[in-house]
């Protein structure tokens, strides 16, 4: 019976540890308006760690929000090769690459931004492109991933303007906490604004602007989406009129959103959590794909049943216009 009890006790503090932490960090408050009675709601229920899981994703789901979720690992395949038979293995595309035409155009491929030291894979990539005349961004597919790398990285195209402006629930006490990320010739830095107007300075990485002021053109699609937005928001609206230009088949999903993953009780669960609201330059919010809001980017030139080298040759018409070079050029 003790082993029982025991049992239980774990399982409702594993419960109970989920339930505070998203009382504190899940953004949407409107959506916590009734949390309070999940508190103790399954106590009686639950047996063990197990049963507190299954009753945490129940609670996990009364939020309505598709991203706020427990993380569970997936399944390890097991293959029935041997590791020494690699007939059939394919390379997969990376993650970053870049390209210098003969012509001067200089194209860069960032398919995420969910992925450690990403940054310098994208450093390496714009240097290997940086005697280009115009560059073409291909952002397609791109889902996001981590923000201040896609932030950090639009340092690359711009001289100085604000980024993004990115707001937190306050964790020590009631209100919002707002952070605005911006670079300037010298530097880039974040500044953070708590309810009670204490404001502080956070300096990070100034990377080399070595495609500013060049035209630029922006390939996106239906699945580039939250960073990968992100990115393309805090170009557009600081880019120069007029050479700064987005090629697409359709709108973004409009995910101004961010997630956070936590570990609870030294590993016993992980937990997602949409914690912050994120806007753009202009102040503007793309919404959380449409769960109560939606406001995508919509490309300025549409390339319907894009494949990959449809858009690809109408971005590279456009840049070639912007550049004034003939168009009937092939891109090499």
């Amino acid at each position: 019976m003790k082993t029982v009890d025991n049992a239980s006790q774990r399982g409702r503090a594993l419960y109970h540890a989920i339930w505070a932490l998203v009382n504190v960090t899940f953004f949407d408050t409107k959506r916590l308006a009734g949390w309070g009675s999940y508190e103790h709601k399954f106590d009686a229920q639950i047996v063990d760690e197990e049963t507190a899981l299954k009753f945490a994703d129940e609670m996990l789901a009364s939020l309505g929000d598709t991203y706020t979720e427990r993380v569970v690992a997936p399944a390890t395949f097991v293959s029935q090769h041997s590791a020494d038979d690699n007939t059939n293995a394919e390379t997969p595309p990376a993650d970053v690459s870049s390209v210098l035409t003969p012509t001067g155009i200089g194209y860069l491929r960032i398919s995420t931004f969910d992925k450690e030291g990403v940054i310098e894979e994208i450093a390496a990539a714009v240097a290997k492109i940086a005697d280009c005349k115009g560059v073409i961004l291909d952002l397609r597919h791109n889902s996001g991933g981590r923000m201040f790398e896609a932030l950090e990285s639009c340092g690359f195209f711009l001289e100085e303007g604000l980024l993004a402006t990115i707001k937190f629930r306050w964790e020590e006490g009631e209100g919002i906490k707002t952070r605005q990320y911006a670079v300037t010739k010298d530097e880039f830095f974040a500044n953070e604004e708590l309810p009670d107007g204490t404001r502080t300075g956070h300096p990070g990485t100034r990377r080399p602007p070595l495609l500013a002021g060049k035209p630029l053109v922006i390939l996106m699609n239906h699945r580039t989406a939250s960073a990968g937005e992100l990115m393309i928001c805090a170009l557009v609206q600081n880019g120069i009129a007029g050479q700064v230009l987005m090629v697409g088949s359709g709108s973004t999903p409009g995910k101004g959103i961010g997630q956070a993953e936590y570990d609870v009780l030294d590993g016993k669960a992980k937990v997602r959590i949409t914690r912050c609201h994120w806007f753009a330059p202009g102040g503007d919010w793309l919404g959380d794909c449409g769960q109560t809001e939606k406001n995508s980017i919509e490309p300025d030139v549409l390339v319907e049943g894009d494949r990959g080298p449809e858009a690809l040759k109408v971005a590279a018409d456009e840049l070639k216009k912007m550049l004034g070079m003939p168009v009937s050029e092939a891109v090499q």
